[in-house]
């Protein structure tokens, strides 16, 4: 019998790689442009602190339940109308910053929500059906720093373009940004047609997905990092304004540097998990240095501690996002479809928490006059990672076989 070569992998997965990295990316823009303006806009709604949160926290809101229906239009509509119907109510952004109603503007936010989690829920479905096993790591590396490196961006720039602009303009052009990216998945997104085979009934591959004690140990254990995560973006830069005399392009700029050099680390551990057999220590050990340093991020008052605190912090909350997401991929039976399942149960429970987060650590504020408490808990809260890290099996292969699993 003839010996064939594998298949070569289509160059059109760096097209469909950039449109939804981009999309997640201005994603963030929008998401965190209005944390540093959250007193202007509680005192355009006459809101407490408490209800200030919700202004970020309605996004994370629809990340809730969303996620775990997306697994289920990637089945009936395809992963590339279910995420094309995700950027669209991305768009919804561009209303946002017009609308004078509170109750109207919660909606829009939400709507925005909707498409992120969509997004977010089916990207690695989409990375599954077009890139090899080789390169997932690396190409995990870089999608987990997405959102991230929007928010980065939109701490640093977002007040200084609404100080030249205006804000309404400033957080206008995300969202027309968003827009365009949509247009173009829309005209250029593509399922492909080599994963169809691996899509099943949805809901066999639910049952399957709910009883795996896999999924609820990823969900639980990302729970902790990314409450953590809200509750910083949305609270740190007020807080550095109020209790450290920083002015709000300063704590917003601290802020951004823990989620800037996040970016690195997250590629870096992409690479570090294509090199090395393992994924298992990259999770745990990045848990414990996360809660570590992110004592640092409230309980300094040095600008270099804070800084050095910013920096470690940054560093441990996206080195594991790789080395998890890749042994996500590489559980037994794993397909693009039920991957996209088991990112639902894992977004739908850890945004449960999420959500609540900066809502509750504003609520703290209100009642003892201090964001400290709210801090405290969260960064505590973060070890459940470690858990996760401890008690997720080890899918890591020997180089040897790492090398020939590329030519699969």
């Amino acid at each position: 019998m003839e010996h064939r070569a594998p298949p070569q992998p289509s160059p059109y997965r760096f097209l469909i790689e950039a449109l939804l990295f981009l999309s997640y990316f201005v994603f963030g823009l929008s998401w965190i442009g209005y944390s540093p303006f959250l007193k202007e806009f509680q005192t355009r709604y006459g809101l407490s602190h408490g209800a200030g949160g919700l202004l970020i926290s309605s996004v994370s809101f629809a990340k809730i339940f969303v996620p775990f229906v997306a697994g289920w239009l990637a089945v009936r509509l395809g992963i590339k109308r279910a995420l094309g119907f995700g950027m669209l109510c991305i768009c919804a952004s561009i209303f946002s910053p017009f609308l004078q109603d509170y109750s109207l503007f919660l909606a829009s936010r939400f709507v925005f929500g909707v498409g992120g989690a969509a997004l977010v829920t089916l990207f690695g479905s989409a990375i599954l059906q077009w890139f090899p096993p080789s390169e997932r790591p690396v190409v995990n590396g870089i999608n987990g720093v997405a959102v991230n490196a929007g928010i980065t961006l939109s701490l640093i720039l977002t007040v200084p373009l609404a100080e030249r602009f205006g804000q309404t303009q400033a957080l206008t052009s995300y969202a027309v940004v968003s827009l365009l990216l949509t247009l173009g998945w829309w005209v250029f997104g593509r399922d492909h047609g080599a994963a169809e085979s691996s899509v099943g009934p949805a809901a066999d591959d639910y049952v399957h997905v709910l009883r795996m004690k896999e999924t609820w140990y990823l969900a639980l254990g990302f729970a902790g990092p990314l409450s953590l995560y809200l509750v910083f973006n949305t609270w740190l830069p007020t807080f550095y304004h109020q209790s450290l005399g920083m002015t709000l392009v300063q704590g917003a700029q601290l802020t951004g540097l823990a989620n800037f050099v996040g970016i690195p680390a997250a590629i870096i551990g992409g690479v570090l998990t294509k090199r090395f057999a393992t994924r298992k220590p990259f999770i745990w050990g990045s848990a414990v240095v996360l809660s570590l340093s992110g004592f640092g991020l409230f309980l300094m008052r040095d600008p270099l501690w804070l800084t050095a605190s910013a920096v470690v912090f940054g560093v441990s909350l996206f080195l594991w996002v790789a080395p998890l997401t890749t042994l996500a991929m590489e559980l037994p039976g794993m397909t693009p479809v039920r991957f996209g399942m088991v990112m639902g149960v894992f977004f739908g429970v850890s945004y449960m928490a999420a959500f609540f987060a900066p809502i509750l650590v504003g609520s703290l504020r209100d009642t003892t006059g201090s964001f400290q408490p709210g801090f405290l808990f969260f960064t505590i809260s973060c070890w459940s990672l470690a858990a996760a890290g401890l008690l997720l099996p080890e899918t890591g292969k020997r180089p040897p076989s790492i090398a020939g699993s590329s030519q699969t």
